[in-house]
C-alpha cells in the first residue's frame, strides 16, 4: 500500500474513533502477513494523528484496523496486466463501509509539528517562493502501472503558460531528470512527502495527476485541478472540491497495469489547455 493508500485510513480512522463514541479509544493500524501473523504497521502518514496508536502500549485501548483486509481493499482482482477496481463509491467510503459506517467525511488528515512548519517555511524563503505560489507534480507511480503518464511537454506547456500570467510554480516530487521541468522553483528530491504536503498546504493551488499527493492536497485544504487517464475512475479517488479531468472517459476504466495503447492515445491527443483553464478558473476563486 502506497503513501496515499495509508491517508485514506486515516479518513477511516477518524469516522471510526467519532461513531464508535468510546472515550481515548484510538485505532492501531495492522497487516496481516502471509504466514498469518499480524504486525503492526508504522507510517510516516499516521505521526502526530491523535486517532491512531503506532506503538503498542499497556493500559490503552484500541480498534485494530487490518489494512491490507480484502474486504476494505478497492482492487478486487490484480493481476500482473491488469487491475479490477470497484468504483461505485470512493475507496474512503468503502473502506468506512466494512466498519458499518455510512456517509463518512471524504476527507484525509495529515498533522504536522512545529519543526516541520518551521523547516517548510524556511525552506520556502530560502528558494525564493513568494505567497501564491503554485505547486505541480508531473510524476507518476510507473511501478504500478506506466497508464496514468500525462506527457511532460503538456505539464511543461502549463507551467509555462502560468509564468506568462505571473504564477510562480514549485514542482515537488521525485528527484529525476525524466520528469524535470524547466521555469519552475525546483524542489524535487528535497523535501519529504510530509513536506511536500506542507509546501502544498502554502499553495493557493496543486496541479497534478491522480495519486498520493492529490490525497494530501485535500487534507490540508488546497484546491487542485488533477489529470485522471483511462486507467482509474475519477470516482473511486477524487474529491469534489477539486477540478477533476477525466481525459480517459471514452474508454476507462481499463485497470491496465501494461502499457494501454487507449491511454497512452489518449494522453498524446488532450489538449492541456484544459487543466491550464482550469487552473487559472480555480485561481481566481481561491
Amino acid at each position: 500500500m502506497g503513501l496515499g493508500g495509508y491517508l485514506t485510513w486515516t479518513a477511516a480512522a477518524r469516522e471510526i474513533v467519532e461513531r464508535i463514541n468510546v472515550p481515548d479509544i484510538k485505532v492501531m493500524p495492522m497487516e496481516q502477513c502471509a504466514n498469518g501473523i499480524i504486525k503492526l504497521i508504522k507510517s510516516e502518514i499516521f505521526e502526530n494523528n491523535p486517532n491512531i496508536f503506532q506503538e503498542l502500549e499497556e493500559d490503552i485501548f484500541v480498534f485494530p484496523i487490518v489494512l491490507n483486509n480484502p474486504q476494505t481493499n478497492y482492487c478486487k482482482e490484480d493481476t500482473p496486466v491488469y487491475a479490477k477496481h470497484r468504483f461505485d463509491k470512493h475507496i474512503i467510503e468503502q473502506i468506512c463501509e466494512v466498519y458499518g459506517i455510512p456517509d463518512p467525511e471524504l476527507r484525509c488528515e495529515l498533522y504536522f509539528t512545529h519543526e516541520e512548519s518551521e523547516k517548510v517555511t524556511n525552506l520556502l524563503s530560502d528558494v525564493g517562493v513568494k505567497q501564491g505560489f503554485v505547486v505541480i507534480e508531473p510524476q507518476s507511480n510507473e511501478e504500478y502501472t506506466v497508464n496514468k503518464l500525462y506527457p511532460l511537454e503538456k505539464w511543461q506547456f502549463v507551467v509555462d503558460e502560468l509564468n506568462k500570467k505571473g504564477h510562480q510554480v514549485v514542482q515537488v516530487g521525485r528527484e529525476t531528470e525524466e520528469f524535470k521541468l524547466s521555469n519552475v522553483v525546483d524542489l524535487t528530491g528535497i523535501t519529504s512527502f510530509r513536506e511536500a504536503a506542507l509546501v502544498i498546504s502554502c499553495a493557493k493551488l496543486f496541479i497534478s495527476s491522480e495519486g498520493g499527493l492529490m490525497h494530501a492536497a485535500h487534507a490540508v485544504s488546497t484546491r487542485s485541478v488533477i489529470v485522471y487517464t483511462g486507467f482509474i475512475h475519477p470516482d473511486m479517488t477524487s474529491y469534489k472540491e477539486n477540478s477533476n479531468i477525466w481525459i480517459g472517459k471514452y474508454h476507462g476504466p481499463c485497470g491496465m497495469k501494461v502499457r494501454c495503447n487507449r491511454c497512452e492515445l489518449d494522453a498524446k491527443n488532450h489538449d492541456p489547455r484544459e487543466i491550464l483553464d482550469e487552473a487559472v478558473k480555480t485561481l481566481e476563486t481561491v
